[in-house]
């Protein structure tokens, strides 16, 4: 991890730090301290100093705010709950309580201006930025009935909404990276967790959502894969607005798929797949790797990859990258 990118991890837990106390901790002189500050404000002020040294992160984008939310939902606003936050650990853990706690609503969604434990899938860690990031989660019940056909398919679903809505609203071509991370042109723009639990018989999932507005460049040089955000793609739009398409968007499509399942996606999902008809390196959980080409995705969302002449069906694993 770079000293930049330390800086910001500590002030994402501390809210503000002196340049002195930030000395001790890192074991770094003042004049590295200074570098690296300079390295994150390259193009944009997300640290900000203080004649007293204090530094603290900056608010790069209009603040979240529920009221102006429901403005961009209109008559649809009723279908919803917002609870906007300043700072959380994690959206979908505040969610999960809530049901462990009997406290839920249906269509209760969770938005933090900052995530100081927040993850995606297999335990990565997402950066959360003020201002530069969209941070959210919304919990949805599901009747027995789904659960009986089974919601396997769920995260490439929700993948499939948040590149139409993304799509539409930056007029960009942004693509799906099987299960569940959005792309454009192979660096990574969004991602989700999905995570279900049940409370007296009543069963939820709570769908988290990340997107990267705008973060300073430096982050990117230390995430473990290529990633890019809506800024460097030349869109400015307000997070407000962001959120609102992608929930009604999302809630729309959740509805169609408990309803009639994943069949009526696949075509359009596969259609959107940036390694369809690809031969890619495939990585299991038990860190094998496969060769093959990506040919469909089945009914149930799993991936069906050519492999030695034969198709095999893949429920979990990784795309790792193209031959």
């Amino acid at each position: 991890m770079s000293l930049s990118t330390e800086i910001l991890s500590i002030l994402s837990l501390t809210e503000t730090s002196s340049m002195s106390n930030l000395s001790q901790r890192l074991g770094a002189s003042l004049r590295d301290l200074e570098a690296a500050v300079n390295q994150v404000n390259q193009g944009r002020t997300f640290i900000t100093r203080t004649e007293n040294d204090i530094l603290m992160l900056s608010d790069v984008y209009e603040t979240l705010c529920s009221e102006k939310i429901r403005a961009v939902l209109g008559l649809d606003a009723d279908r919803f709950e917002f609870e906007v936050t300043a700072r959380t650990a994690s959206t979908n853990d505040d969610l999960l309580a809530l049901v462990k706690a009997g406290q839920v609503h249906d269509r209760l969604i969770r938005i933090a201006e900052m995530q100081t434990a927040g993850r995606g899938t297999k335990g990565r860690q997402w950066v959360s930025i003020p201002g530069g990031s969209l941070t959210f989660s919304m919990i949805r019940s599901v009747s027995p009935a789904v659960m009986l056909k089974g919601v396997s398919a769920l995260p490439l679903v929700v993948g499939l909404s948040l590149v139409r809505s993304i799509n539409a609203l930056a007029d960009v071509d942004c693509r799906l990276k099987w299960p569940n991370d959005v792309l454009f042109d192979h660096q990574k723009l969004a991602g989700l967790l999905i995570e279900s639990t049940s409370i007296s018989g009543q069963h939820f999932v709570v769908i988290g959502i990340g997107v990267n507005v705008c973060l300073p460049q430096i982050l990117f040089k230390d995430i473990d894969q290529p990633a890019i955000d809506l800024y460097g793609l030349g869109a400015s739009i307000d997070r407000n607005v962001l959120v609102g398409n992608i929930v009604l968007e999302l809630d729309n499509v959740l509805e169609q798929y408990f309803a009639n399942g994943f069949d009526l996606f696949r075509s359009e999902w596969c259609a959107m797949h940036a390694f369809h008809n690809r031969s890619i390196s495939f990585v299991l959980p038990d860190s094998r790797q496969v060769e093959g080409e990506v040919v469909d995705v089945d009914h149930d969302g799993a991936l069906l990859l050519n492999v030695d002449g034969k198709v095999t069906r893949y429920i979990s694993g990784e795309i790792q990258r193209t031959n």
